[in-house]
């Protein structure tokens, strides 16, 4: 299996999703944390922070942001749009199942966005990056993580697809194909990218992303372990309203205990 997030696949990341609406989810973030810590401004630890596109409008926006990725691909990119836009923030290079920051539990959020809990594959890595995220949370602080519903993933089933991203210098050509392995329930989503200029090829990689997908249940369960309470499970496009087998992607509420 390839390595993730190597330099062609972080180079091209933005132009994957220039079309995710980063704004409105910081909008939920906010509204969500705003349940259990109160308004903020906030001190946000961005956990898979990856280029920084939660953490740079959140950082715009008042709240103190730390982020932490293992890619240093990502977080250079992540780096370079900081100092573009001036935006005050830090970025730490680190794997979020030992992270280990020096103003731990001085945090009041922390955040594990766009599926980054499903990278952790087995029960163990779950429960360390699980942990982590609590080391660093004060007493009552609250934690914003979404996942892949177990539930739709099974009944849906992930499909084959492909796409040409255009970029400043050319295009880049994306296939996707997936299987499922209900036992250990985790997707191998692999990527094919052939990045294009002036009709020539000029790179090419492949990426094999092992996503975890969970149930209500286990969830609750890691959590508690880890030493949190979830207080809400809602699907993304509508957190307030409970998940079915319609609902890929799933957010959770969990408040540090």
């Amino acid at each position: 299996m390839s390595g993730v997030f190597g330099d062609l696949y972080s180079d091209a990341y933005d132009d994957f999703y220039v079309g995710k609406d980063y704004g409105a989810e910081c909008d939920m973030i906010e509204a969500l944390a705003g349940k259990i810590v109160g308004p903020g401004p906030y001190r946000l630890l961005d956990l898979g922070c990856g280029t920084g596109n939660h953490a740079l409008p959140l950082a715009r926006r008042g709240h103190t942001v730390v982020g932490v990725d293992r890619s240093p691909a990502m977080l250079e990119r992540a780096r370079r749009k900081a100092l573009q836009e001036g935006v005050a923030l830090s970025f730490h290079e680190a794997d979020i199942r030992a992270v280990s920051l020096q103003d731990e539990a001085a945090f009041d959020i922390a955040t594990m966005m766009f599926a980054v809990l499903g990278y952790q594959t087995t029960n163990q890595d779950a429960l360390d990056a699980l942990r982590a995220a609590r080391n660093h949370l004060r007493q009552g602080g609250a934690f914003i993580f979404d996942v892949w519903f177990g539930p739709a993933v099974l009944d849906q089933k992930p499909e084959r697809r492909f796409r040409a991203i255009p970029t400043r210098t050319g295009e880049i050509l994306r296939a996707v194909e997936s299987s499922v392995d209900v036992l250990s329930q985790v997707c191998t989503v692999s990527y094919e990218l052939w990045s294009i200029e002036k009709d020539r090829i000029v790179g090419r990689t492949r990426e094999d992303h092992g996503m975890r997908f969970y149930f209500p249940l286990e969830l609750d369960s890691l959590l508690s372990q880890a030493g949190f309470k979830l207080e809400q499970l809602g699907r993304f496009e509508s957190p307030e309203q409970l998940p079915d087998s319609s609902a890929w992607n799933v957010v959770g509420l969990a408040r540090a205990v």
